[in-house]
């Protein structure tokens, strides 16, 4: 499975011309219990910029971004091996995975990635990330999963490379400011601001970061307004 986590804090300036996403219906096979089930992939893709929360704005928004299977609600986030198949198929069937059922599918996901001692890789990060750009709602109404996005981040600011730090501080800094943790959203724009030759995109999102910081509820802030840069 594709995933897309550090090179995505550096393409904020990367527009490619827009070609339509042609809709492409493949089958999957639940790694656990065998349900087959149909999901919507794509021959094509662009990206056609960015929201304030950084979600990419694509041509191809309609595609199946996290499999889940029907019937046990599994999301499919990793080529699963046999080992953490089997001990999905028994912890499946326990009473902690039927509240962890009850969480919204990228927040699920990150809930069985902890459990497959996952937590502290790009596969636990990319999880959390998604859920602040597809499950916009729940993941703000969460304190919880944003500080479980904050807490992974600290190992993925650790493997990114120098140049994609102060994007991802400065989009950390949005997050925190629309949850109204202005004092750490502050301090996340600070480490930004340290950039050496900051490229003009970046100063222009922190600019933007900033003026929101004044009042979250502005319709330029929300989470999936497009970024004018």
């Amino acid at each position: 499975m594709m995933r897309t986590v550090r090179c995505t804090f550096l393409l904020l300036a990367s527009v490619s011309s827009a070609w339509a996403g042609i809709p492409i219906d493949r089958t999957m096979t639940c790694p656990v219990g065998g349900e087959e089930f149909t999901t919507t992939g794509t021959a094509s893709c662009t990206t056609m910029g960015r929201t304030m929360s950084f979600r990419p704005l694509t041509s191809c928004d309609f595609i199946t971004r996290l499999p889940v299977c029907p019937s046990n609600g599994l999301p499919v986030f990793d080529e699963f091996t046999e080992d953490q198949v089997a001990e999905l198929a028994t912890f499946l069937k326990t009473t902690e995975y039927e509240k962890i059922k009850m969480l919204p599918p990228w927040q699920r996901a990150y809930a069985l990635a902890v459990h497959l001692g996952q937590s502290g890789t790009e596969t636990a990060f990319w999880l959390m990330q998604n859920s602040m750009w597809y499950e916009t709602e729940s993941f703000f109404e969460s304190q919880e999963a944003l500080d479980q996005l904050l807490h992974e981040a600290e190992f993925e600011l650790k493997r990114a490379p120098e140049e994609a730090r102060p994007f991802m501080n400065s989009v950390f800094a949005y997050a925190l400011a629309y949850a109204g943790r202005l004092e750490e959203s502050n301090e996340r724009l600070k480490l930004a601001e340290q950039a050496a030759d900051a490229p003009e995109h970046l100063q222009k999102y922190i600019s933007a970061v900033r003026a929101c910081q004044a009042d979250m509820t502005a319709q330029e802030c929300q989470p999936d307004t497009r970024f004018n840069r």
